[in-house]
């Protein structure tokens, strides 16, 4: 038979609800009534519901997490550095996947709010405007990776910067002689990445003096069918545009754009280059290696649960800044010098 609460109750000879402060908030019983329960709880063998002493708990020992999607490869390098952190401070950390919705990100507060989590790591959508009202209710903080806010309540983020970066990535393809540079993008609407990203794109050409033309874009959502499919376009007008490389907005549209290649009988870098963004760890295992822009994810994420732990304990401080962790270029095989006359 299950051994219940008011079964260690009795044993102790206290009621349900020291048992309970005890399991909860120790710091409130007495030494002794305290030692009384903690026997009991021994003799007896019980098992406190994890969810119960949860939900009765003013400082729950779990962090809630939403993500974008769980099968995005950036994940698992960003959740690295989250449970590291969380791991050493003795808390959990309980996982909610948006499904790359806006609605469902939405509901991930409520949720995990419901679940009574001590704080939240917000990785989704961009929080604009529409996402007070919920964030005025939860009482707990918030911090954002590899996203930032435009709402009215102040949320501290921590990501790389974007337009820096990609503005990098096309001094990089400079360097290398390219001129006519593609760019596979993020998507623009509701998207402050592939917004940011777009515009570091627009400044590195204007920068070097290169005339931005629409033919040379076409937006993905970062994942590989996408990079496929935006490839597949750009490739339809290759007689005309004559892109030496492409720079992708993600190292899976990069992916999948030189699988696209391959499948065109085009080969990379010998007749395209193909840059990405994230140095995602199958970056190093395709052939050819991929050329790209590195994000330290497990950094941002490790950073991301300091951040909260400091607004648990009161200690937070400088709340709705942003934070920009360094990028760099990350060089491969997938990127080769510009053939002479080519641009």
């Amino acid at each position: 038979m299950k051994v219940t609460i008011r079964d260690v109750a009795q044993q102790a000879g206290v009621s349900p609800a020291t048992v309970s402060r005890v399991l909860n908030k120790p710091e409130l019983v007495e030494p002794a009534t305290r030692e009384r329960v903690r026997n009991a709880i021994r003799v007896l063998d019980f098992q406190p519901n994890a969810i119960a002493r949860g939900l009765s708990a003013q400082n729950s020992d779990t962090i809630g997490l939403v993500v974008p999607g769980i099968t995005d490869l950036f994940f698992g390098e960003l959740y690295r550095g989250i449970e590291r952190v969380s791991r050493r401070a003795g808390m959990k950390v309980l996982l909610f996947d948006a499904q790359h919705s806006r609605h469902r990100a939405l509901e991930g507060f409520t949720f995990l709010r419901q679940h009574q989590v001590g704080g939240i790591v917000f990785t989704s959508k961009l929080v604009s405007e529409d996402f007070d009202p919920v964030l005025e209710r939860l009482g707990i903080p918030v911090v954002l990776a590899l996203t930032q806010a435009t709402s009215k309540t102040p949320l501290h983020a921590f990501k790389v910067d974007d337009v820096k970066a990609v503005f990098d990535a096309v001094s990089y393809l400079v360097s290398r002689g390219h001129r006519r540079i593609g760019m596979l993008s993020g998507q623009i609407e509701d998207d402050i990445t592939g917004t940011l990203r777009l515009q570091g794109y627009r400044t590195g050409l204007l920068h070097y003096g290169i005339e931005f033309q629409a033919s040379f874009v076409e937006n993905g959502d970062y994942r590989f069918d996408s990079g496929y499919r935006a490839m597949q376009r750009l490739l339809r007008r290759q007689a005309e545009n004559r892109l030496t490389a492409v720079f992708a907005a993600s190292d899976e549209m990069a992916i999948g754009a030189i699988r696209c290649l391959h499948d065109n009988g085009l080969r990379v870098p010998e007749d395209l280059s193909v840059m990405g963004f994230d140095d995602l760890s199958v970056a190093h295992m395709v052939v050819p290696g991929l050329t790209t822009v590195a994000q330290p994810f497990a950094e941002i994420g490790e950073r991301a649960v300091d951040q909260l732990l400091q607004m648990r304990s009161a200690e937070g401080v400088h709340a709705g800044a942003t934070e920009y962790l360094p990028h760099r270029i990350v060089e491969r095989e997938s990127v080769q010098t510009a053939p002479a006359g080519a641009s």
